[in-house]
């Protein structure tokens, strides 16, 4: 089941309601798919009444002003280490983080093994998730790619050494108020309103008057990528855009961006006005 904050919903009541003695753990993601803040602590006293562990997916470029997950009742945490000093680099490679509390630090598996079938059909098992040829002689190996994922590890812990505990802060603190700014901008364009109200960090989804495809589109020609289409993973909100601010993004473009989203809206409804309806002479 998923739940998204665009609701009237009592949320912890909505959990409570889910949540049963069979229940054996509780995920939730803040911020959320849509950007919104949630209340962890709130949600996770919904599992902890039931005994179920609670487990919390989180950004970490929110945890310099967001209350950590482990102080809001989280058992487990995870996330993507990306943006964490590592590049983009068309989608990888990158890691990921993964931390629980000391008593879950003995149940946590060195080696997943899965279920599968080779080529001949016959059933058989491998070590999922492999990143390393750790059980393997070094003259039996056939790859390194330990020493390239270790890179990825090292660029993050420099990053975070670089910046500090204080630099970490201020880089959350600057990443809430260009975000609250492009909010505001955005929200201000004829067409465009806030398709929820909830507290965010660095992303905010958007609907529009216009089909979000065709503007995106007409963004991409000022050289602009201005969001992720909602539609594609949520038919519910084919009409939203999801908009994500970084801290390199400047004042200047994010008025840019606006302008973008604005002038894609304009042509499309002045292309719709010269459509003749079949029919009409």
């Amino acid at each position: 089941m998923r739940y998204q904050a665009p609701t009237d919903l009592d949320v912890r009541s909505w959990l409570t309601d889910r949540v049963d003695d069979e229940t054996a753990a509780v995920f939730l993601q803040s911020p959320n798919f849509l950007g919104a803040v949630e209340d962890v602590e709130a949600l996770g006293a919904a599992a902890k009444e039931h005994g179920a562990l609670l487990v919390v997916a989180v950004d970490p470029m929110t945890l310099g002003v967001l209350k950590p997950p482990g102080e809001c009742g989280a058992d487990i945490a995870l996330g993507e280490g990306q943006p964490l000093g590592n590049r983009l680099d068309f989608g990888g490679p990158s890691f990921g983080f993964f931390c629980g509390t000391e008593e879950l630090v003995r149940r946590m598996p060195g080696r997943i093994a899965g279920e599968t079938d080779d080529v001949d059909g016959r059933r058989g098992f491998v070590l999922a998730l492999q990143t390393r040829e750790q059980h393997i002689r070094r003259e039996k190996a056939t790859h390194n790619i330990c020493t390239a994922q270790a890179l990825n590890a090292l660029a993050a812990t420099i990053h975070l050494a670089w910046l500090g505990r204080e630099g970490f802060r201020e880089l959350g603190e600057l990443l809430v108020r260009r975000t609250a700014y492009a909010r505001e901008r955005l929200a201000a364009v004829a067409g465009v309103e806030l398709l929820h109200e909830a507290p965010v960090a660095r992303e905010f989804a958007l609907r529009l008057d216009a089909p979000v495809e065709r503007v995106l589109e007409s963004c991409a020609e000022r050289g602009i990528a201005a969001g992720y289409p909602l539609g594609r993973d949520y038919p519910e909100y084919a009409d939203c855009l999801l908009v994500a601010i970084t801290e390199r993004r400047t004042k200047e473009q994010i008025d840019a961006l606006a302008e973008a989203i604005q002038a894609g809206r304009g042509a499309f409804l002045t292309d719709s006005d010269r459509k003749v309806p079949q029919g009409v002479g």
